[in-house]
């Protein structure tokens, strides 16, 4: 449902289709509709109770240009009368990575990251009234701006590059700047769209603005051709040192070079390389919270219904005499026969334990237990 609650009323696929990475997008809410993520009121307890402990994680920013006092505290913490200071004096504050320090962000970026396999994180701004805390830049990753109170009139051009990739950000912009595509007040419930590249501003109404940005960083086909060729490092050929004053460009280079390349495309492979995608994205990272994370193991019976975990993003693996599950913080390895009864777990969000396919009911309960220990399922029902 995250997804689907993001980009409201507009259908997914459409969005998809028709908008993502080509244009800038307003979709309308009702006044209030993000304010169960953050509110101003939430400020306090976030700052006494799970207060950012770097530099990077909080910003106070005025037109592009960061405070230089030192309004932290030596262990970190922002001392809260030098954050008001800056507040009278129009600077805005940025707090960084959100989710990783209040929940109901956290949840709901996962609850994307679930769908789309994509990462994502939210950044939070806090902008006094008339307040611009960035002048023009781009960002190298799709952005989703929540507008959760008051309003902020956003001006959006065409992009300085297209798609740029996360190692190609530059605050240096093109002069003169691409035309403007859209100038909008986005209010209270709405959503702005902004595709990566594209270049963007934006200044506080008459009140306060408080926004969050959903970044969507596109994994893309080019690091998932890295992915492959990384497999492909198995191949002794590739693992021998290039000749010396190879950087001359000897001529014995030239057919090594060709033959490999005439025997790349038979080494790649698209399982295989999101098989080392998944590694990173999804087995490496941490799983989001269990509410029951110290609750007595249940014995489960083959009638009990199990429910996926939200949040947890799932990939069958499937290879000679094995099966797997990749999942957000962990793995599961077993022999090819447990393969059918992955899938069955990836296609639902709900199981019986007894209609998981190809197993025996013995083999159905062990590898039930094991998705609840490991955080992928959890009981919904026991008989």
């Amino acid at each position: 449902m995250g997804l689907a609650r993001l980009l409201s009323p507009l259908a997914p696929s459409v969005f998809f289709e028709e908008t993502w990475e080509r244009k800038p997008l307003v979709l309308p809410g009702p006044p209030g509709r993000w304010s169960d993520l953050f509110a101003s009121r939430d400020l306090g307890r976030l700052l006494a109770y799970r207060t950012p402990r770097s530099i990077e994680d909080m910003v106070l920013v005025r037109e592009g240009r960061h405070r230089d006092e030192n309004w932290l505290a030596p262990d970190g913490s922002p001392r809260l009368e030098q954050v008001q200071a800056a507040w009278r004096e129009g600077f805005t504050l940025v707090i960084n990575r959100l989710g990783r320090f209040w929940e109901p962000v956290g949840r709901f970026c996962a609850a994307v990251e679930e769908e789309l396999h994509h990462p994502v994180g939210a950044n939070l701004y806090m902008t006094p009234p008339g307040a611009q805390g960035f002048k023009a830049h781009f960002d190298v990753m799709d952005a989703f701006v929540l507008q959760v109170e008051g309003a902020k009139v956003w001006q959006v051009r065409g992009p300085q590059r297209v798609l740029p990739l996360p190692d190609e950000h530059t605050t240096e912009l093109s002069s003169p700047l691409p035309p403007v595509l859209m100038e909008h007040e986005l209010k209270s419930g709405e959503v702005l769209y902004i595709p990566r590249g594209f270049i963007h501003e934006a200044r506080a109404a008459r009140e306060h603005s408080v926004h969050l940005t959903l970044g969507l960083q596109a994994i893309t086909w080019e690091e998932l051709l890295r992915a492959a060729i990384a497999v492909a490092r198995r191949d002794e050929r590739l693992r021998r040192g290039l000749p010396p004053r190879f950087l001359e460009g000897p001529a014995t280079m030239a057919p090594m070079f060709q033959a490999l390349l005439e025997e790349l495309p038979r080494q790649l492979e698209l399982d295989a390389a999101l098989t080392q995608l998944a590694e990173r994205l999804v087995v490496q990272k941490p799983p989001p919270p269990a509410e029951d994370l110290l609750d007595a193991p249940v014995a489960l019976e083959a009638s009990a219904v199990l429910s996926r975990r939200p949040g947890v993003v799932l990939r069958v693996m499937e290879g000679p005499g094995y099966a797997g599950l990749q999942y957000s913080g962990g793995k599961l390895l077993g022999p090819a026969k447990i393969g059918p009864a992955l899938r069955h777990v990836v296609r639902g969000s709900t199981l019986v334990v007894r209609d998981l396919p190809g197993l025996s009911e013995k083999e159905q309960l062990v590898l039930a237990g094991r998705l609840v220990r490991g955080g992928v399922l959890r009981v919904k029902e026991t008989p």
